[in-house]
């Protein structure tokens, strides 16, 4: 691929991720973890995390420390807590072209980057800022950096991956050591360098993350194993369980991980062994079904090459996909964006493979490229139908050059699938101009009026223009974290006696609650409605939503409501 066409797809991708930097913060997770690096930034507690002034364990803490520091450095927006990931993101593109260019050759590298950037989980979890993002970024930095060092054995390549895997740690646990490893055994064990499995240096690797993580162990073991008597909140898919003599660290390393195996995690769902390979289709588009032909062609390729007894071709790609992918099918509790940090190992063996296959001469066959020209008209198709239905059946009226913009995309993307010349590479070049493409439609037009029934952003942005005091607002049976972070202060919950007592003392109090809620409080209240908002789980997408005649019925309101007097 000409590096100036790969510079213009990149840029286009860019962008179109730029775009979504601006968009509202989505719930629950990342509006929680907005709230939380808010929180940190007002109180300068870097070491012991904490949510609404309570202990906060779930998560290790890189991602509030990269946000808080943005937040300090530019304010509270929307883009200055999301700008720490694409920031990582970036990262990984680079290490996934890196290592594409070590592995096979410049060319795979270029290929693997522009893969990666447009798969719709990078797009996604960039405006839906996960711990993930930030993981997935470090993580395949770690294994270009370690393979570098396999290379030429020196120093600031093993000073790199340590840096890598004690940053994907900090980011989200042991999962930022295991990929790593196992990605690399993989490349060891393709490339029959046995003895490289146990070398002395591995120690001062290990040494090196330790002293990384030393900040956030010391801050684990203050603010619970100092403490057994203390009693943590866990919140779990049964409720809020709370236990006492917790150890932080212990947590850390291994309940929140490997306790999702050992059933030991409080956290369990019904998702089966197979959850995951569905959620890749869609996750890895446009990409995914092009990458199930190459991941058994791979399998297949070594097969023979076991059978024949020569040497094994490259498997750090294949085996690191594999091995992680397995390992956390086998987990109790499952969410789609679990496997992302290994999309850019997916990334490079499927660029391998396609150069190999496809863009080789003499390697070329019509059957294979003919199928993957089927595949990917598919993929072309189902991008179309989506975007003619966000812009017609489910978020009606855009105008008119949006939408030129998005269907423009996609014929010029079909212009470069049926171009005579350059097949291998025009196939590459037309999904990833549908990926932009689509992404455009769902960055500058779908997030947006989906996020019209986030119930939390809506009311704190009413409450900003009225310069209401969110001190005096309060939730009633009812609780969202968005509103908390766009009013940049913690709400408390209330209840009917102590809403009394405010109104006694002359006290102003706002009150946020449901529609059911609602009627009970006008029993014993005297209410001055100032805002209804129309409220959606955003995150939980179904048809009869999405459809705009039939979303009324799924659309609850959620009222801002000033408690004038007690009825009694």
């Amino acid at each position: 691929m000409k590096l100036s066409l790969l510079f213009k797809l990149l840029l286009l991708a860019c962008i179109v991720y730029v775009f979504g930097l601006s968009i509202d913060i989505m719930g629950v997770d990342s509006s929680q973890y907005a709230s939380i690096s808010r929180e940190m930034a007002e109180t300068g507690n870097y070491l012991q995390v904490k949510h609404r002034g309570d202990d906060y364990l779930d998560k290790p803490p890189l991602l509030f420390w990269v946000s808080s520091l943005f937040f300090k450095l530019f304010g509270y927006h929307n883009w200055s807590f999301k700008i720490g990931g694409f920031l990582f993101t970036l990262l990984g593109v680079y290490s996934t072209y890196r290592l594409g260019k070590l592995l096979y050759n410049i060319t795979v590298g270029r290929l693997a980057a522009l893969m990666l950037f447009t798969c719709q989980a990078f797009f996604l979890f960039n405006h839906d800022l996960r711990t993930d993002t930030i993981l997935t970024g470090s993580v395949i930095f770690a294994i270009w950096q370690l393979v570098e060092w396999l290379h030429d054995n020196k120093w600031k390549w093993l000073i790199g991956a340590s840096a890598g895997m004690a940053l994907a740690m900090l980011a989200k646990g042991p999962i930022g050591l295991m990929v790593p490893v196992l990605a690399i055994g993989g490349y060891l064990i393709g490339a029959g360098r046995w003895g490289d499995i146990f070398r002395w240096q591995y120690l001062v690797a290990l040494l090196l993350i330790g002293l990384m993580l030393s900040p956030m162990l010391y801050g684990l073991y203050q603010q619970y194993d100092m403490h057994p008597e203390k009693t943590v909140r866990f919140v779990s898919s049964d409720g809020v369980q709370l236990q006492t003599g917790v150890s932080g660290i212990e947590f850390y390393f291994w309940t929140q991980s490997f306790g999702r195996l050992t059933g030991e995690n409080v956290w369990k769902d019904n998702s089966g062994p197979f959850f995951f390979v569905h959620n890749f289709i869609w996750s890895f588009l446009p990409w995914s079904l092009l990458f199930i032909l190459a991941f058994f062609s791979r399998i297949v390729d070594i097969l023979k090459v076991i059978l024949k007894g020569k040497k094994l071709p490259e498997l750090l790609t294949l085996l690191g996909f594999l091995l992680p992918f397995i390992a956390l099918s086998l987990s109790n509790y499952k969410l789609p964006h679990y496997i992302f940090v290994i999309y850019p190992l997916a990334s490079i063996l499927l660029a391998g493979w396609w150069h190999e296959k496809i863009m080789l001469p003499g390697k070329f066959t019509s059957w294979r490229y003919n199928l993957s020209l089927f595949l990917q008209l598919l993929v072309v198709i189902s991008s179309f139908m989506i975007v003619y239905f966000i812009y017609f059946y489910f978020f009606p009226g855009a105008t008119a050059v949006e939408i030129m913009i998005a269907f423009t995309g996609i014929a010029i993307a079909i212009y470069f699938m049926f171009k005579p010349r350059g097949k291998g590479i025009n196939l590459i070049i037309a999904s990833a101009i549908v990926s932009v493409s689509a992404n455009y439609t769902m960055n500058t037009w779908f997030y947006p009026e989906l996020l019209e029934y986030q119930a939390g952003s809506n009311l704190a942005k009413y409450s900003n223009q009225k310069n209401i005091d969110p001190h005096n607002v309060f939730f009633y049976r009812y609780f969202i974290f968005s509103y908390g972070y766009y009013v940049q202060a913690t709400v408390e919950t209330i209840h009917d006696e102590s809403i009394k007592e405010r109104l006694e003392r002359g006290e102003e109090t706002y009150i946020i609650t449901t529609k059911r809620d609602l009627a009970d409080l006008q029993r014993d209240f005297e209410l001055d409605i100032l805002k209804k908002v129309r409220s959606y789980p955003v995150t939980n997408l179904s048809i009869d939503f999405l459809m705009a005649e039939k979303r009324s019925t799924k659309v609850k309101p959620v009222y801002l409501v000033k408690a004038i007097e007690s009825k009694e």
